[in-house]
């Protein structure tokens, strides 16, 4: 899901950096005292996750846990992807700092997104199990499309190589919802206060 330095236009690393400035401050607004360490945890949460790879064929996969992320925090995700990914940049070269704009907008908007699904409750009509599960599919779904979507405004070569990543990240998916189902679980019955915004 990440990508890195040299492989996005500048007319498109410089855009999506503007907009990602932009969603950053949004989250900063949203800040609450009582929801730094939250935030904080949350950034860790998706560095060492981002680190747990699955074999798979020719390639590997590997876990976000966005939407469990993007539940917890809603509007302050922004802010908690983006220093993950900081980190990860600085720290281990895994990804870039021209293209951070990028990685958090394809990373942090489907997490938002979900939060703010789960929120109105539109999966409400589903099962409980099934919802969950979505929680976790959808937003790596909807970043699989934000990935292809930048790399094709880039250059029009990426297209084809998107269609392989996409299709790369389908077991993705699957994984990420049936994770995604246990850790909501454990979470209502060890800590259900972090899932009242939502109504979980």
């Amino acid at each position: 899901m990440h990508i890195s330095d040299g492989i996005l236009s500048s007319e498109v690393a410089i855009t999506t950096a503007v907009i990602t400035a932009g969603l950053v401050m949004y989250s900063l607004k949203n800040l609450k005292s009582k929801n730094i360490a939250l935030v904080s945890a949350m950034s860790a949460v998706f560095f060492i996750a981002s680190f747990i790879h699955i074999p798979l064929g020719p390639t590997q996969i590997h876990l976000i846990l966005i939407g469990i992320i993007g539940i917890l925090i809603g509007p302050c995700v922004f802010l908690s992807i983006l220093i993950a990914l900081l980190f990860q940049a600085v720290l281990l070269g895994y990804g870039g700092i021209t293209s951070l704009g990028a990685n958090v907008i394809i990373m942090s908007l489907p997490a938002y997104i979900t939060y703010l699904v789960v929120k109105k409750g539109w999966f409400d009509r589903l099962s409980e199990k099934i919802k969950y599960f979505a929680i976790g599919f959808f937003p790596v779904l909807l970043s699989t499309f934000l990935l292809a979507l930048i790399l094709s405004l880039s250059k029009k070569e990426y297209l084809y190589a998107s269609v392989t990543i996409f299709l790369a990240n389908v077991p993705a998916m699957f994984i990420e919802g049936v994770i995604t189902l246990f850790l909501i679980n454990y979470l209502k019955k060890s800590s259900p206060e972090l899932l009242k915004e939502v109504n979980l």
